[in-house]
């Protein structure tokens, strides 16, 4: 059963691992493989009651390649593996209010506790088309809604003024900020904390920086690292919860080694002029790594693009850098 938008509000804090999506060689989703990645999230979690949620079926968990049946399937794992252990979140995105409710409602009814989703995408909406558009979703079910402000995945930023003016729509209860604008991080962090949470959706790095600049998140979303290495992602967590920058940035550096790889690979793919996206890198790295691990990561099949295989020489690469941190 899903927790009440309320509920939801006041559990929604810490770290959020985005789930990885794992294939089989056939290019198959590997259900089981989900359901063996989730198991060792919660239990994570529940190892000294930590605050941990599960967001899936989001950018990062490739969505949009699976079918509208795969990705409720998806949901319905994740939510009855997690069996009420901690709250999960579900992507519901699709390109149209139609579609989009349609699954905001199964998430409801299988008992995710919070649907995210973009604004519109293929078509950009005015600003009061996008208000539409979340107020009929958030009108379709009880269950939390999260909103989700990234223009390399939905093409759209949503303004400050917006969002506060969706925040006093009842069950919109949070949102995952990924603005890159200083100014716009100060704006958001004025809307009134009754109305919504706000989570830092730009990683580890970003989270620890706003809170020394005064702008605390109740958690951040993580991906790749938190699918594979909770611990680290968490003592980031921990440390500014406790006002100890210190500790956090000596947390921080032992991850450099590996976001300088990340950066590496990022960089070595020949961008297309004028496209403002995010490269499919760091899932490829994500996956690899959960298979270094001994997780679910998955193969490589190439009806996955347009998500790019690492090569050997940068699989090599990967596995000296997880051993250089203590992952393996």
């Amino acid at each position: 059963m899903s927790m009440t938008a309320e509920e939801f509000k006041h559990s929604l804090k810490g770290v959020i691992p985005v789930q990885l999506c794992p294939y089989t060689k056939e290019g198959e989703v590997d259900f089981e493989g989900i359901e063996e990645n989730t198991k060792f999230i919660v239990d994570f979690a529940k190892d000294g009651n930590k605050d941990v949620v599960l967001f899936t079926n989001g950018n990062t968990s490739e969505f949009y390649a699976n079918s509208i049946e795969e990705q409720k399937k998806i949901i319905k794992t994740v939510v009855d593996t997690v069996s009420g252990a901690i709250p999960v979140i579900a992507g519901v995105s699709q390109a149209s209010a139609r579609q989009t409710i349609g699954m905001a409602k199964y998430a409801e009814e299988v008992g995710a506790d919070c649907a995210v989703l973009l604004p519109p995408y293929v078509h950009t909406a005015s600003k009061e088309g996008v208000y539409q558009y979340y107020k009929i979703v958030a009108e379709s079910v009880n269950i939390a809604i999260m909103l989700y402000s990234h223009p390399g995945f939905g093409g759209t930023m949503l303004p400050p003024d917006l969002i506060a003016r969706l925040a006093k729509i009842e069950n919109i209860v949070a949102l995952k900020d990924c603005t890159l604008n200083v100014a716009d991080y100060a704006f958001n962090a004025l809307i009134d904390p009754e109305d919504m949470i706000l989570i830092n959706g730009n990683a580890e790095l970003s989270y620890v920086a706003s809170a020394a600049y005064g702008v605390r998140y109740r958690g951040f979303v993580s991906a790749p690292l938190a699918n594979f290495a909770p611990r680290l992602s968490y003592d980031i967590y921990e440390a500014v919860e406790a006002e100890n920058f210190k500790k956090a940035y000596e947390a921080l550096k032992k991850l450099f080694p590996l976001e300088s790889f990340m950066a590496k690979v990022a960089s070595s793919r020949e961008p297309i002029p004028g496209w403002v996206s995010v490269y499919t890198t760091y899932i490829s790295i994500g996956k690899t790594a959960m298979n270094l691990v001994g997780l679910r990561g998955g193969t490589y099949n190439r009806e996955q693009l347009p998500l790019e295989e690492l090569t050997d020489e940068e699989k090599k690469e990967l596995k000296g850098v997880l051993e250089e941190i203590g992952i393996i």
